[in-house]
């Protein structure tokens, strides 16, 4: 509901997903992939991997699980490419 109230937030997708043990009902990070995307777009949804230099370094499972989420639902390549890297370009002024 803040990302509703204040377009200036925006969502990130990192986590081990272990909050789906503490959820009621059968809720997935598919589930909330298509909620965010029909509510509040996909130039607020920013790739976030939980991933650490040390011990175990880049946990490329959930980039592929993101990926793999994202695919089945028809998500425009546009779209894929604004959450895995242009959103972050452009809140934090990168080059294009």
């Amino acid at each position: 509901m803040l990302c509703w109230a204040c377009r200036n937030v925006h969502i990130d997708t990192s986590g081990s997903n272990q909050w789906v043990k503490w959820v009621q009902g059968d809720v997935t990070v598919k589930d909330l992939f298509r909620k965010y995307l029909e509510t509040i777009g996909p130039e607020r949804i920013l790739f976030g991997t939980d991933s650490s230099w040390f011990p175990r370094g880049f946990a490329i499972r959930y980039l592929q699980d993101q990926l793999r989420d994202l695919r089945d639902l028809n998500t425009p390549h546009a779209s894929m490419a604004m959450i895995f890297a242009g959103n972050a370009k452009r809140l934090l002024k990168l080059p294009a």
